[in-house]
């Protein structure tokens, strides 16, 4: 994206033609609408009322989107010591104006500057300032003509590399701190969502919600702040995990007094104790212990969330038994389905989508951040994965079984955790294996072959919660398997044919 002169955009929007237009503002990577050029003519015009330089009006960022988050600004400028940002609105939203500067410094605060935030009203000719103690002032248009003119502005080669998306994606059990001191803010989906589930508690009868979203839409962040309201509110909150918990689950437990525990304990919970009662990963719960739920909830008026993704069931009975299937016919939950990727790198999405599905390719993508390593003994994949996790990278491993030994026990790195016991959670660097049993079919999708039995968790679901766990850098070791190395190699350098 580049910066452009304010009054050149507004004199090309009056003057070119629709296409010629359209391909100016393209240059520069700006999209904006008919209304948001009046409103930006409104502030101009006040601007140039005050005073003639026109260099006030220089290298703005005109409506810029952090990658990942999609969190945009309508005006960004850049100065060697601070951050000019001005947002635009047709008429005064009242509280929502507070709010959106509040989170607009919020995300600006990662770049260690000063940020001087504003929004211009234009229907009142109207200009308010968020001071460094977050009162909202309204302010003369003199106050910001000052401030642009003194601003001793920085010419950037990329914005993009200013804003890091994983500083703004926290997760409650890598981010535990972040996540309990509230340095986060919620996407407008899941704000709306929330604001859904908190009006529908009921107080004579249970109130059942279900939550499903694929990874990277942000559904455990979104359980947890739910929990975390009603914590805040000194309401009793219980959650179950179904499946083994991890470290940011104990932390929680032990650090912030959270009441959580495995799914197979709930015969230990009395539910008229608690007014939440969440699930989570409900897709892997045993119908027996649904059941048991579904059956002591009815005796209560809490809510009951079950949050799901039938996309991360690890084994064919949990793919056959379908509990969220089983769950809507037997309470009919009020559902809401998270459909924005927000925790999703681009560039390892686009690898992922590709790796699983050959006929996904896209040849304008490049992959510096993936990396490829080949090796045809078990004992230089077990190096390699040391080497990396000596680097900081996550070594995930295959989820082994209690009932039989399987190919992959052979670089089973002791101490790691299992594709089963990172569900929620993200890492910025990850290490996974494709070993010689990983093969494209006739369809172009990735599976397995030459098992002496039926694997007891599917490897390919596996791999896939393996891999949509890296937020930066994704690193495939393959072993002994030349098909599946040369297919990987296509892809990375299908933007280079």
């Amino acid at each position: 994206m580049k910066p452009i002169n304010l009054l050149s955009l507004l004199n090309a929007n009056r003057n070119l033609t629709p296409e010629v237009f359209n391909s100016y503002i393209s240059h520069f990577d700006i999209k904006i609408k008919k209304s948001e050029l009046e409103d930006l003519r409104s502030l101009v015009t006040e601007l140039l009322g005050k005073i003639k330089e026109v260099n006030i009006l220089e290298r703005f960022y005109v409506g810029y989107t952090i990658n990942q988050i999609g969190k945009e600004f309508d005006l960004l400028r850049f100065g060697d010591n601070n951050i000019i940002n001005i947002e635009l609105k047709k008429e005064d939203t009242g509280d929502k104006i507070k709010e959106q500067l509040i989170k607009n410094k919020y995300y600006l605060g990662f770049l260690d500057k000063k940020v001087l935030n504003f929004t211009y009203v234009a229907e009142e000719k109207k200009l308010f300032y968020l001071d460094e103690s977050e009162k909202l002032t309204e302010v003369e248009i003199s106050f910001l003509i000052s401030e642009l003119w003194e601003q001793k502005l920085i010419e950037i080669e990329d914005i993009h590399k200013h804003f890091d998306p994983s500083n703004y994606l926290v997760s409650p059990f890598n981010s535990t701190e972040k996540f309990i001191n509230n340095k986060y803010f919620l996407t407008d989906h899941q704000e709306n969502i929330k604001k859904s589930i908190l009006k529908l508690n009921r107080e004579t009868e249970p109130c059942f919600i279900s939550i499903e979203g694929n990874a990277g839409t942000g559904k455990t962040l979104l359980i947890y702040d739910i929990a975390k309201e009603y914590h805040n509110r000194s309401k009793r909150v219980l959650i179950f995990h179904c499946g083994a918990l991890n470290n940011g689950h104990i932390k929680l437990k032990n650090n912030y007094s959270w009441k959580i525990t495995q799914s197979h304990y709930l015969k230990n919970y009395n539910f008229n104790d608690y007014d939440l009662i969440i699930l989570d990963e409900t897709q892997r719960i045993g119908t027996d212990e649904i059941d048991e739920i579904l059956l002591k909830a009815k005796e209560t008026n809490a809510m009951y969330i079950f949050s799901y993704d039938f996309q991360q069931c690890l084994a064919s009975w949990e793919i056959k038994r379908n509990i969220p299937q089983y769950i809507k016919e037997q309470v009919s939950p009020k559902h809401f389905k998270l459909t924005e990727k927000i925790r999703t790198n681009q560039e390892i999405a686009s690898f992922i989508k590709n790796l699983f599905n050959l006929r996904s390719r896209n040849p304008n993508q490049e992959y510096p951040n993936i990396d490829v390593s080949y090796f045809t003994t078990s004992r230089g994949v077990i190096k390699e994965m040391e080497i990396l996790k000596s680097q900081g990278w996550k070594i995930i491993n295959f989820t082994p079984t209690r009932y039989s030994s399987n190919p992959y026990d052979e670089f089973h790195i002791g101490g790691d955790e299992s594709s089963h016991q990172i569900i929620g959670q993200e890492f910025d660097k990850v290490v996974a294996v494709l070993d010689q049993h990983f093969f494209y079919g006739q369809d172009s999708k990735l599976s397995t072959q030459g098992w002496r039995s039926e694997p007891y968790y599917h490897p390919t679901k596996m791999l896939f919660q393996m891999v949509t766990r890296a937020r930066k850098k994704l690193h495939l070791i393959i072993f002994n398997n030349e098909a599946v190395l040369k297919e990987c190699l296509n892809i990375l350098h299908s933007s280079k044919k």
